[in-house]
């Protein structure tokens, strides 16, 4: 059986644990089944080449193949990261364990692109100048703020079912993502309000990251890419777009499907698509 024409036309954005071996290396979790693979076929996948990124994950990322299924290779991302991240988008660390502060419990959202919102929430305003190297700028502060607004359903310009989905898939009531709409355009500390407001009412369970995923996907963050997460403990990918009850389980590369590029009012987006090749 061959692979569905469609799976060719797409990068995947493909997520697995990285774990260090006995001299220190970090690797990846290789999948036994690659994502253009249909039902239980057999795969044969390899890592063409690791690549090093200057900022994001700190370390080398594996680009794989498969003999199988020729259709190009793809980024394996560590759990939290995403193409042309700087920032996760959850707070993950490389081998999948999430981070909770030991004190309220809650995600560490203060070390993941939701910094911003957070900070804005408390009134906490990044330095206009800083080193070329301080990702703590206030225009990377704006950038971040929308970026974390359409992932969370709190960007005004959403479409109202996809707000529906989206607070659906992160277990967050409506009304709140309602509300948040609602403050947005008041100014960058209701922005940060709304967005820790929804942060603080997503549960803390162990789909946090396919939630995330979910949402992400739902608001086109993904540059167009469905999300797939290797879970090793059941040897099955965990994929998306959800469907509109929740999560499902993917094995067929034939659902795979467009969704639009991030909106182009992203200041992130746009900078990271003109300087970054097609899968970053």
């Amino acid at each position: 059986m061959s692979c569905s024409p469609q799976a060719r036309t797409h990068i995947p954005f493909a997520t697995t644990a990285y774990t260090a071996d006995n001299d220190g290396v970090i690797h990846p979790e290789l999948p036994s089944q690659c994502v253009f693979a249909t039902g239980t076929q057999t795969c044969a996948i390899f890592v063409d080449h690791y690549r090093f990124r200057k900022s994001g994950p700190r370390c080398s990322l594996a680009v794989v193949g498969c003999t199988k299924h020729p259709y190009g290779r793809y980024t394996l991302y560590p759990p939290g990261y995403f193409p042309y991240s700087r920032a996760p988008m959850a707070p993950y660390t490389l081998s999948g364990e999430l981070l909770l502060n030991p004190v309220t419990g809650q995600p560490l959202w203060e070390s993941t692109l939701f910094a911003a919102g957070v900070d804005a929430a408390t009134g906490e305003r990044w330095p206009e100048e800083s080193l070329s190297d301080d990702p703590r700028r206030r225009r990377t502060q704006g950038s971040r703020l929308q970026l974390a607004g359409g992932l969370l359903g709190v960007d005004p310009q959403l479409d109202e079912g996809d707000r529906e989905r989206i607070a659906t898939c992160l277990s967050v009531a409506t009304m709140k993502l309602i509300s948040g709409a609602k403050i947005w355009a008041s100014d960058w500390k209701h922005r940060g309000t709304a967005i820790l407001s929804v942060l603080l009412s997503i549960p803390v369970q162990t789909s946090l990251l396919d939630r995330i995923l979910a949402a992400g996907a739902l608001s086109g963050m993904w540059a167009g890419r469905d999300p797939h997460r290797w879970d090793a403990d059941r040897k099955t990918w965990i994929a998306g777009p959800l469907a509109r009850s929740g999560l499902r389980e993917h094995h067929d590369a034939a659902s795979l499907r467009d969704r639009a590029p991030p909106p182009t009012n992203s200041p992130d987006a746009a900078a990271a698509h003109a300087v970054l090749p097609s899968d970053s």
